[in-house]
């Protein structure tokens, strides 16, 4: 009997810490900045008409992000 409660113990305590991941590291300028580039490019892509610069820019972002 006591060994089952010991078992259970255990598993219930390392089950525990496996509910809880670790945070994320906090984001740092330069991740924050490539995010922010990011998003700025898929809006204007995502928009209609375009000059031919905007549209070989596209053309090159998605195929990198493909």
């Amino acid at each position: 009997m006591i060994d089952r409660l010991i078992i259970s113990a255990v598993l219930g305590t390392v089950g525990f810490n496996g509910l809880f991941p670790d945070p994320p590291p906090p984001l740092t300028p330069a991740r924050l900045q490539a995010q922010a580039k990011e998003k700025s490019i898929s809006a204007m892509c995502d928009k209609g008409p375009k000059s031919k610069e905007v549209k070989e820019l596209c053309r090159r972002w998605r195929k990198h992000n493909a």
